[in-house]
C-alpha cells in the first residue's frame, strides 16, 4: 500500500498564537432585556476558547455556549450567529470565523464551509473532503437508476442534513410573509418556552430551530428545511391557549425533522438536484427550491406529509407533557369559524374535523394515563401585549 503523504504544515495560527480570541458582539437571551425593554439583544464581549464561547454582558453573569451541538449561520445583517439551547451570540468581526475554525476543531467544519468561510487548514484536509464527496457521488449513482425521475424519501436520506440548513437559510428571506417581523421579548419569550419544551423530543438530533414572528392576520405558521420557522400573529390571536400554538409548532417542527421540504425539492428538481445539494452547489437548485417552498408556505406540504406531521407532532407533545387537546381544539376552531370551508393555506391538509379526532385517537393509543404539565405562559397577558405593540 502506498504511503500517505504527511500533511503540510497548517497556515492557521495555533490558538495560543491567535492575535485575538475576544470579539465584540451581541447576546440574545429571552431572559434578558435591554434597559428600554425594547428587545433582548445586548452588547457583549465574546471570549472564544477550545471549549466554546463565553458571552459577557454588563451586569449579568456570563453565558456559556459549547462548540458541541452549536449551530452557526450568517444573519440578514451579515453577522455570524452562534445558537445553542435558546441562546444566540453574534459578531460582525470578519476574523471570528478564522478563530472558530482554529478553536472548535471539527465540530463546526461543515457550517463554516457552508457560510463560504473556505477551510484554511491546509490542502490535505481539502483533498480528503473531496475524496469523501466523490465516494458519496459514486454510491448515489449506483443507488439511483437513470430513469428514476421522482426522487424518493430513501434517496433523500442520503443527503446530509447540512443541505437542509443551507437551503433553508437561502430561502428564508425570499418567503412571502407580507408583514414586519416582531422582536418583542415577551412574545418571543413565549414561543421560546414552547420550543424549549418540544425540541428535546425531536426525532432528528441534528435539527436545531430558529423562528420569527411576523405581523400578519393570516392564521398560519410554516417551517422551512433546516429549522427556519415563521409564526404569523394571526395564529397567536386565534388561539385561546398556549397549548394550541404549541401544538401547531410541534406540527411544524415535524416537517423539519421528517425532511418534507428537502424531499419535495429533490422530487421537483430531479436526480441532478441530489448531487447538487450534496456537493453544496445550491445555485443549481435555488430557483426550484424557492418555488417549491413558496408554495409550501401558502398551501402546506400535501395531505400525506401533513398527516405524518400531525402524528409526529402529537408524539412530541405527549413526550413533552403538553396536552395535545389544544391542537385538537384548534383544528375544531378552524372548522367552526370557516363554516366548513377551510382557509386556502389548509386546502391540501386533511379536513380539520378529521384531524382533531385523529389527535384524540393517537393520545388514547399512546398515553393511557396522561399527566400534562401546563405551559407557564399567561395567555391573556400575551394577547394584550400583542395588541399594545
Amino acid at each position: 500500500m502506498p504511503s500517505v503523504p504527511s500533511a503540510p504544515v497548517s497556515c492557521v495560527p495555533e490558538p495560543d498564537s491567535m492575535q485575538s480570541t475576544t470579539f465584540e458582539g451581541q447576546l440574545r437571551d429571552p431572559s434578558l432585556t435591554s434597559p428600554d425593554q425594547s428587545n433582548y439583544s445586548l452588547p457583549a464581549v465574546l471570549e472564544l476558547s477550545t471549549t466554546g464561547i463565553s458571552a459577557q454582558t454588563e451586569g449579568h453573569p456570563a453565558r456559556q455556549l459549547s462548540w458541541s451541538g452549536m449551530r452557526l449561520r450568517r444573519n440578514d445583517s451579515g453577522a455570524v450567529e452562534f445558537t445553542q439551547a435558546g441562546l444566540t451570540v453574534s459578531s460582525l468581526d470578519p476574523n471570528i470565523l478564522r478563530a472558530v475554525e482554529s478553536l472548535a476543531g471539527n465540530d463546526l467544519g461543515n457550517d463554516i464551509a457552508r457560510l463560504g468561510g473556505a477551510s484554511v487548514s491546509g490542502p490535505w484536509r481539502t483533498r480528503l473532503g473531496c475524496l469523501a464527496v466523490c465516494a458519496l457521488i459514486f454510491w448515489m449513482v449506483a443507488k439511483i437508476p437513470a430513469c428514476f425521475n421522482a426522487v424518493t424519501e430513501g434517496v433523500t436520506e442520503s443527503i446530509p442534513y447540512s443541505a437542509d440548513e443551507a437551503i433553508g437559510e437561502l430561502a428564508t428571506g425570499s418567503m412571502p410573509t407580507n408583514g414586519n417581523e416582531i422582536t418583542d421579548p415577551v412574545l418571543r419569550g413565549a414561543i421560546e418556552v414552547m420550543l424549549n419544551r418540544i425540541a428535546p423530543h425531536r426525532s432528528l438530533p441534528d435539527a436545531e430551530f430558529q423562528f420569527k414572528i411576523v405581523r400578519n392576520p393570516t392564521v398560519n405558521a410554516f417551517a422551512l428545511p433546516g429549522g427556519y420557522i415563521t409564526v404569523f400573529t394571526g395564529l397567536i390571536e386565534k388561539a385561546t391557549s398556549p397549548e394550541q400554538v404549541a401544538g401547531v409548532l410541534a406540527h411544524e417542527i415535524s416537517h423539519v425533522t421528517k425532511r418534507h421540504g428537502i424531499n419535495r425539492i429533490v422530487k421537483a428538481a430531479g436526480t441532478a438536484a441530489v448531487v447538487a445539494v450534496t456537493l453544496g452547489d445550491l445555485g443549481g437548485v435555488e430557483e426550484a427550491a424557492i418555488e417549491v417552498l413558496t408554495s409550501v408556505t401558502m398551501n402546506g406540504y400535501g395531505r400525506g406529509d401533513e398527516s405524518e406531521a400531525d402524528r409526529e407532532g402529537v408524539r412530541m407533545l405527549i413526550a413533552a407533557r403538553i396536552d395535545p387537546e389544544g391542537l385538537a381544539q384548534f383544528f375544531e376552531t378552524l372548522e367552526e369559524e370557516q363554516e366548513g370551508e377551510i382557509p386556502v393555506w389548509m386546502s391540501t391538509h386533511p379536513a380539520p374535523g378529521g384531524r382533531a379526532q385523529a389527535v384524540r385517537d393517537q393520545v388514547f393509543e399512546l398515553s393511557s394515563t396522561p399527566q400534562w404539565e401546563p405551559l407557564d405562559i399567561d395567555w391573556d397577558k400575551l394577547l394584550q401585549r400583542l395588541d399594545e405593540i
